[in-house]
C-alpha cells in the first residue's frame, strides 16, 4: 500500500510536469484522478505510435526522444507534419473532436511517451477551464505553423523551404548561443526533409548542390553542414 502511495505522488509530480497540467496543484483532485490513468510507453527508433485512421487512445507526452508526425499516400509519398520533442504534447486534434487519428505518429529516435486516455482528459477539461485555455492555445500555435507550411509549398521554391529547414535546425541547435556563429550538423536525411518540404529527394539533393555552391553548406559523408547561416537567409 505505501509503495502504490509514492508511486501515486510521482506520478502527479511527473505531470504537473506537462505544460497543460503545471498550474494545478499536487493535491488537486482532479490532478489525482488523471494519475490513475497516466501510463509510460516505450518505442524504438522507427516504431510506429499510431496510425491515421485509427480511432484516438488519448493525449500523448513526449517524454524523452523525438517523434515525426506525418501524413502518407498510398503510393509511399510522405509529408512531415511536425517534429516532436522532449517536453512536448501531441495528438491533440483527435481528442478534442472525437474523430479518428488525420496522421501517424513514429519514433525518430527511442523514445519513452506518456499516454493520459480520452476520457480522463476529457473529465479534466471540463473541470478545469484553465487546462482547456491552455490546450487551445497550443493547438492555435500548430495551426498558425501549418498555415506558414502550406504557404512555403505553395509558393517558395525548393531551394527556399531548405535553407528554412536548415535555419530552424540552426536555431533549435543546443550548441549555438546568442550571437555566436558556428557549424552546426542537420540531424535530417535528405529524404526527410523531402517530407517536410513537400517535395522529392532528388529536389532536396539539387537545392543542397545549390546551396553549398553558394558557401552556405557542406555536404560531407552523409551529413549536411551549416557553415554560414547569413548567406542561407539570401535565399529565402
Amino acid at each position: 500500500m505505501y509503495l502504490v502511495w509514492i508511486d501515486k505522488l510521482l506520478k502527479i509530480e511527473f505531470l504537473r510536469q506537462i505544460p497543460y497540467f503545471a498550474e494545478l496543484d499536487a493535491a488537486n483532485p482532479s490532478l489525482l484522478e488523471l494519475a490513475k490513468f497516466a501510463r509510460e510507453e516505450k518505442y524504438e527508433r522507427g516504431q510506429l505510435i499510431f496510425m491515421e485512421g485509427e480511432m484516438c487512445q488519448g493525449l500523448y507526452y513526449l517524454f524523452e526522444g523525438q517523434i515525426r508526425i506525418f501524413k502518407s499516400e498510398p503510393g509511399g509519398r510522405e509529408q512531415i507534419l511536425r517534429i516532436v520533442g522532449a517536453g512536448e504534447t501531441f495528438n491533440e486534434v483527435a481528442l478534442l473532436d472525437g474523430k479518428s487519428l488525420p496522421a501517424s505518429a513514429e519514433a525518430l529516435t527511442n523514445s519513452i511517451v506518456w499516454l493520459i486516455p480520452t476520457e480522463a482528459v476529457l473529465k479534466l477539461l471540463d473541470l478545469e477551464p484553465k487546462v482547456a485555455r491552455a490546450i487551445m492555445m497550443n493547438l492555435a500555435n500548430q495551426l498558425r505553423q501549418l498555415t506558414d507550411l502550406v504557404a512555403e509549398i505553395s509558393l517558395k521554391q525548393v531551394t527556399a523551404r531548405i535553407a528554412r529547414l536548415l535555419l530552424e535546425q540552426a536555431q533549435s541547435s543546443p550548441i549555438l548561443g546568442i550571437g555566436i556563429s558556428k557549424n552546426v550538423t542537420s540531424q535530417f536525411t535528405q529524404q526527410q526533409m523531402a517530407s517536410m518540404a513537400g517535395t522529392v529527394r532528388e529536389m532536396v539533393g539539387r537545392a543542397l548542390r545549390t546551396l553549398q555552391k553558394a558557401g552556405a553548406i557542406k555536404a560531407y559523408r552523409g551529413h549536411i553542414i551549416i557553415l554560414d547561416q547569413d548567406k542561407l537567409k539570401r535565399f529565402l
